[in-house]
């Protein structure tokens, strides 16, 4: 979204492509957003390998990825694609790419990898390609009903698929909401997005959609018991607009950095910090957050052991040194066999070594804050500004219990993505009402 897209034009012979393009922008726009947070395998059975490997998504994300850079190299002003180039996210990607060549399957690395960058590259496009405020806000309605709407409807008429059950692998999840996700760990993520997503249409005057789209959000949320999304959700629109509408804007990213900084202190940190830990366990002293104190203990030997370079793509979890490691005596469950280490920055070091984490830091943390806070004082620019710094932060936050970073086609990964440049776009490039 820009207000630099280059101008509609007709000759002789009528409509150009250029008008016909530009035209399916919005329609291109709704079909990237659905396909990042619903995938072609909504309610999909199985692991999330086997998601991730189904043909139809790779060639799915892959068309519709030459579809919109298509689109958007005919319709747009280069400039708005300078906007994007970034140092940090070319070193990261390079680092990225060459964590395939430790990789225990180097060629299974390099499709994973290729197949991470393309769905990468679709979700950085998604914020040009509404051209206005007023377009993104009816992308935006129509994606989050469309999720809202499945997964209701997943919940009363195919329990079995979106709500956990008591004979999975996971049986204390029984019961409670997954709608049309795998896992209630993601769905809680992205409903917080869509509850975010319904303020900033209440603050564009959208208010029966956007109550409507946050109440639903919020509601479907407290069903998947997930405790954190229901309490940070509320907490980070708090931060952010509060501040932010007595004219403290400053103060938003503040608080901001204090949340996510204190957030993972008091997590992983205290692994790490004997002075963390006395201080945790002083406000609770037997908290693990559910088992994950455990798999951070396990996991730091192997990181200060290869701090960095890391071990590769796909290179850690799952692989012949964590299986053949051996547990504590003391220890309450064996985290060997676990996917990923429920800390987005713990995985990205395990991957690429501490350099790309601290890239990482710049990228999703540090880096949006300073768009943040030059974003123009333009009221579509400000209500845009906002809702996106409501997902840099929230995931932020919850990266400390969860990973995603470089997950492949991961939704809450995705969404970050498109707040994270599309913070940089809004810093920079007027936003258009209509």
């Amino acid at each position: 979204m820009n207000n630099i897209a280059i101008q509609n034009r007709t000759d002789k012979q009528g409509i150009s492509p250029t008008i016909i393009f530009s035209e399916l922008r919005p329609i291109l726009a709704v079909a990237v957003l659905a396909l990042i947070w619903i995938s072609f395998r909504p309610f999909a059975g199985g692991s999330t390998q086997e998601i991730q490997s189904s043909l139809l998504n790779q060639f799915g994300y892959t068309g519709l990825s030459a579809a919109t850079l298509f689109t958007l190299l005919s319709t747009i002003d280069r400039r708005a694609i300078f906007t994007y180039l970034s140092v940090p996210w070319i070193l990261i990607i390079a680092l990225f790419i060459f964590s395939t060549t430790s990789s225990p399957v180097p060629a299974d690395a390099h499709r994973a990898v290729a197949f991470t960058l393309i769905a990468f590259l679709l979700a950085a496009s998604f914020i040009v390609l509404p051209r206005t405020a007023d377009e993104l806000s009816k992308v935006l309605a129509v994606a989050c009903f469309l999720v809202l709407g499945l997964s209701y409807a997943g919940v009363v008429l195919w329990p079995n698929a979106a709500i956990h059950q008591f004979f999975e692998s996971e049986s204390q999840h029984g019961g409670l909401w997954r709608g049309i996700y795998i896992h209630k760990n993601i769905t809680g993520p992205i409903m917080a997005v869509i509850a975010f997503a319904g303020v900033y249409l209440i603050r564009r005057g959208r208010w029966i959609i956007g109550a409507a789209i946050g109440l639903l959000a919020l509601f479907f949320i407290a069903q998947t018991g997930s405790k954190t999304s229901l309490i940070v959700a509320p907490a980070v629109a708090a931060i952010i607009l509060l501040p932010t509408m007595a004219g403290m804007r400053g103060l938003s990213a503040f608080l901001v950095l204090a949340a996510v900084l204190t957030t993972h202190a008091m997590t992983i940190g205290t692994v790490y910090s004997s002075t963390l830990d006395s201080i945790l366990r002083s406000i609770d002293p037997i908290t693990t957050f559910t088992g994950r104190i455990e798999i951070w203990e396990f996991s730091k030997p192997f990181v200060l052991s290869n701090l960095w370079s890391g071990y590769g793509y796909d290179g850690f979890w799952m692989s012949d040194v964590v299986m053949s490691a051996e547990i504590p005596f003391d220890a309450d469950w064996d985290p060997r066999g676990i996917i990923h280490g429920h800390n987005g920055y713990l995985d990205v070091v395990l991957i690429m070594g501490l350099p790309a984490m601290l890239l990482l830091v710049w990228l999703s943390l540090l880096a949006p804050i300073i768009d943040y806070l030059r974003v123009p004082k333009l009221k579509e620019n400000v209500f845009l500004s906002d809702f996106l710094f409501m997902i840099v932060a929230f995931t932020g936050m919850n990266s400390a219990l969860e990973s995603f970073y470089f997950r492949r086609m991961d939704p809450v990964w995705l969404t970050l993505v498109i707040a994270l440049f599309g913070l940089r776009l809004v810093a920079r490039l007027p936003v258009k009402a209509r």
